[in-house]
C-alpha cells in the first residue's frame, strides 16, 4: 500500500480509494468514445454473441463484460499486467502479451476481439502492432470481428499504414460506420472482420 493510499485512508476512511477509483471510472465512461462503446458497440456485439476476447482490463471495463454476455456470449479477458486480473473475467482471464495472443490462447478461437486502448499504450512500435494484429487474427475465426480502438496522439494510423490489410477488412458494426472519430478526444474506432 502506498503512502498516499494510507494517508487518504486515515483521513477519509478506508473506502476513500475505492470511491476515488469509482469516480475516475465514471469520468472515463462519460467520455464520448466510451459512450459509443456502451451505447452502440456493446449492444451490437452482445446481439452477435459467441466467444468474445476483451484485451486490456481496467475498472471501467467491468460492466461491459456482463452486458456482452446478456444474450448468451462468453467473455474472456486478457491483460499484460498481472494486477489487472482483478478487473478481468474470473476463471476466463489470462495474463499475457497481446503480441503473443496466438500462444496465450492457442486452445481457443474467438468470434470477436475488442482491443481498445492497447495500441499506443504498450504496443507502440509498428512492428509490435503488426505482431499483435497477426496474433489476434490467428485466434479469430474467419469472418470474426475485431473492434480496434486507438489514439491519434499515441500512434500513427494502423489501418492507413497497412497493418490490418493482410488479415482484416473494414466492416460496419451495428449502426456505426467502419471508422468512428471524435472531435473532443483523439480516440478512433476501426471495425474490421477477419478475412476468410
Amino acid at each position: 500500500m502506498g503512502l498516499g493510499t494510507l494517508v487518504r485512508g486515515l483521513i477519509f476512511g478506508k473506502d476513500a480509494d475505492r470511491r476515488r477509483r469509482s469516480a475516475k471510472a465514471a469520468r472515463i465512461r462519460a467520455l464520448p468514445d466510451r459512450r459509443v462503446m456502451a451505447e452502440n458497440y456493446i449492444p451490437a456485439l452482445a446481439a452477435d454473441g459467441g466467444r468474445i476476447l476483451w484485451v486490456g482490463c481496467r475498472e471501467y471495463t467491468l460492466d461491459d463484460y456482463a452486458l456482452l454476455e446478456a444474450q448468451g456470449g462468453e467473455v474472456w479477458t486478457t491483460d499484460i499486467d498481472p494486477a489487472a486480473a482483478r478487473w478481468g473475467r474470473e476463471g476466463l482471464h489470462r495474463t499475457g502479451d497481446v503480441c503473443e495472443a496466438d500462444r496465450l490462447f492457442s486452445d481457443r478461437t474467438f468470434d470477436t476481439v475488442v482491443c481498445n486502448g492497447v495500441l499506443g499504450y504498450g504496443v507502440d512500435s509498428s512492428e509490435q502492432q503488426q505482431r499483435a494484429l497477426k496474433a489476434l487474427a490467428a485466434i479469430l475465426r474467419p469472418g470474426g470481428r475485431l473492434l480496434l480502438g486507438w489514439n491519434t496522439d499515441k500512434i500513427a494510423d494502423p489501418v492507413a499504414a497497412g497493418l490490418t490489410e493482410a488479415d482484416f477488412q473494414a466492416a460496419p458494426l451495428g449502426d456505426q460506420p467502419t471508422r468512428v472519430r471524435f472531435d473532443a478526444v483523439t480516440h478512433v474506432y476501426d471495425s474490421l472482420i477477419r478475412r476468410g
